[in-house]
């Protein structure tokens, strides 16, 4: 058997002009499954024992199966020993699962590069245009080696021995941004049946074309998915949910192998893993300011899941040792917010015992500097959106050419009152450090206070020679919540050093401590100098409102849609309480009290607003 890991990999780059297709029109077909499946390599065998189990199951009236299959001359004589590529419309077969194609061809192809992205927009495209569905599946079939390639630092996926060329991961988006009309009209689902494609990279790389995506963490077999129980599903429930038919894909992979082996198998929903990538960039760029904090960091990773590609861990699982082991609040925090990040996108996910420690996506962290791939920094749209490559290379020095501190004043503020926040940063080294900017601040909270970004940093960045400071300014609106609280800020900075072109960072800081209190919910004689904050307290209340009713018709389109509405349930109804709230003090003529609670329903409403768009 073999394992679906690349072999070989001779890199081939490729100018291509994919011409943009229509989207495709509303059809009464429920799904169309479209299989790219190259078997032009040492899986052709594979390929042909796949293809039989998708006939087992066959296309109904609402479900059509499709495949493009281009073989090997070597690796299997069965089915007339054919090497070019065909289509197929996959037929049920009568004798059930064996080793007789038995479909409709619906085309000879020739000798196609399955490796060059026009051959797979064409397929899709084609499969578009003669099956329309409401739904569409494309299937990736073949080897895989997520960002990277074997033993070539290439990004791989369906390798074609006989052109010597591949698809790499900046060529799969090429082709589903064509495919999709720039993302206008993405697709349901994208399966990769090949080993280590459920990364952060590949899931950021395809994430304007497709709403779902589904792969392994780990190496797969080469037997790969188990179609005869997925399509089964499939055909049964053509009217599923797209998280219930990847949670089949998902659970049949699992079922088939058992639970034993190291078996990995997820599904993500794309939209929310923007927030993944958002969080990772904070915890990025706070991890690389980890000083002192070093050998815990170095412990964590190697005690983080790992996979038969080394360089790639579990995500989700390192979050969890630094949020666990190191003892500084706002990589803990930090640590969290990944967490939960892709707890909120992993919408299936299941492994067996040898990866019990899995979680759905992985990640590239080579444990040494030796084994780190530069190629990796301008390969990938992670690496160029987040800290994330910069974090890597921090990892392998312990240099700090940058200093910072942070204070926030007053240290003693009511609900609604700006706190002034300030970093100072000073150049340490002997060379000019271009660019120097301040990360995200992360907000370390006691009780039930919280802030709202009013404005910052200023400036947004400075270029400081050595010895030279800079002050970066940002102001926060603060709330007490109901029975008020502190917090606490913390950051780092990261520059260019000229000598070296290289990033350089600044230890991770710690603010002083920001105290806000409780104020009363309700007061039943309010003091006379509040009238002058009645206009603003009306109008702002007035403004929660007209959102909420905006909010709420939105809330209600998502779970028509059989959207898990779950997680922005909460955050309406804390919108609702704090309007309530503000209402109930306005009436009394308490309009300060008023104010107060209709800015902490504006800010609960932010933050629900930003859930149900992330749906």
């Amino acid at each position: 058997m073999y394992n679906r890991t690349l072999i070989i990999v001779v890199p081939l780059l490729v100018c291509i002009l994919i011409s943009v297709a229509p989207c495709p029109l509303h059809a009464t077909t429920s799904w169309t499954v479209m299989v790219y499946m190259d078997g032009d390599n040492n899986l052709e065998p594979s390929a042909i024992d796949d293809l039989n189990e998708m006939e087992a199951v066959g296309s109904t009236s609402k479900v059509n199966i499709v495949v493009q299959i281009d073989r090997h001359d070597a690796y299997d004589n069965s089915n007339g020993d054919w090497d070019t590529a065909k289509r197929y419309h996959v037929t049920h077969d009568a004798n059930g699962y064996d080793n007789l194609i038995t479909s409709d061809m619906v085309g000879d192809l020739g000798e196609v590069n399955m490796g060059d992205p026009s051959t797979l927009v064409t397929f899709v495209q084609w499969a578009q245009a003669t099956y329309t569905a409401d739904h569409y599946l494309l299937i990736l079939w073949d080897h895989g080696s997520g960002w990277k390639g074997i033993p070539a630092p290439v990004r791989a996926v369906c390798v074609d021995d006989t052109d010597n060329d591949e698809l790499s991961l900046s060529e799969v988006r090429t082709a589903l941004n064509s495919i999709t009309c720039n993302g206008d009209c993405p697709l349901d689902i994208v399966g990769f049946d090949a080993c280590f494609m459920a990364m952060v990279e590949v899931d950021h790389e395809i994430l304007p074309f497709a709403h779902y995506a589904v792969g392994s963490e780990e190496y797969e077999p080469g037997d790969g998915w188990d179609y005869i129980e997925f399509l089964d599903f499939l055909v049964n429930n053509p009217e599923a949910s797209l998280g219930a038919v990847c949670n089949s894909i998902v659970k049949t992979y699992i079922d088939f192998y058992g639970r034993l082996g190291p078996e990995t198998q997820s599904a993500a929903h794309l939209n929310p893993t923007s927030t993944v990538v958002e969080a990772l960039d904070t915890f990025a760029q706070h991890l690389a300011g980890a000083k002192g904090y070093e050998p815990v960091i170095q412990t964590a990773r190697t005690h983080t899941e790992t996979f038969s590609d080394l360089d790639y861990v579990d995500l989700y699982h390192f979050a969890q040792l630094v949020a666990g082991s190191v003892p500084h609040p706002a990589l803990q925090r930090d640590a969290g917010q990944v967490m939960k990040a892709i707890t909120n996108a992993v919408v299936a996910e299941s492994h067996g015992y040898g990866n019990r420690n899995a979680h759905g996506m992985s990640i590239y962290f080579p444990s040494t500097s030796t084994g780190y791939q530069s190629i990796y920094e301008t390969s990938t749209a992670l690496a160029e959106r987040t800290f994330w490559d910069e974090f890597l290379k921090q990892y392998y020095s312990t240099t700090y050419p940058l200093s910072a501190t942070l204070v926030a004043e007053p240290d003693l503020v009511f609900s609604g009152d700006t706190v002034t926040v300030k970093m100072e940063v000073t150049n340490l080294s002997g060379a000019t450090i271009t660019a120097v900017a301040p990360s995200p601040l992360t907000m370390i909270t006691i009780g039930a206070a919280s802030a709202v970004l009013s404005s910052g940093p200023t400036p947004v960045k400075a270029d400081l020679v050595s010895g030279q400071p800079v002050v970066f300014v940002w102001e926060y609106q603060v709330f007490s919540g109901n029975s008020g609280g502190t917090i606490i800020f913390s950051g780092n900075a990261h520059g260019t050093d000229s000598a070296t072109s290289e990033t350089v960072f600044s230890p991770l800081a710690l603010s002083n401590k920001v105290t806000i209190p409780a104020p009363a919910q309700v007061i039943n004689n309010p003091t006379d100098n509040n009238e002058q904050i009645q206009s603003l307290a009306n109008n702002r209340i007035q403004e929660v409102r007209t959102i909420l009713e905006s909010l709420n018709q939105q809330f209600a389109s998502l779970e028509s849609e059989g959207k898990d509405t779950t997680p922005c349930e909460e955050l309406l109804q804390e919108v609702e309480e704090y309007l309530r709230l503000a209402e109930e003090n306005y009436q009394r003529g308490n309009y300060i009290a008023a104010n107060y609670w209709a800015l902490q329903a504006t800010a609960a409403m932010e933050k629900a607003e930003k859930c149900l768009d992330e749906l």
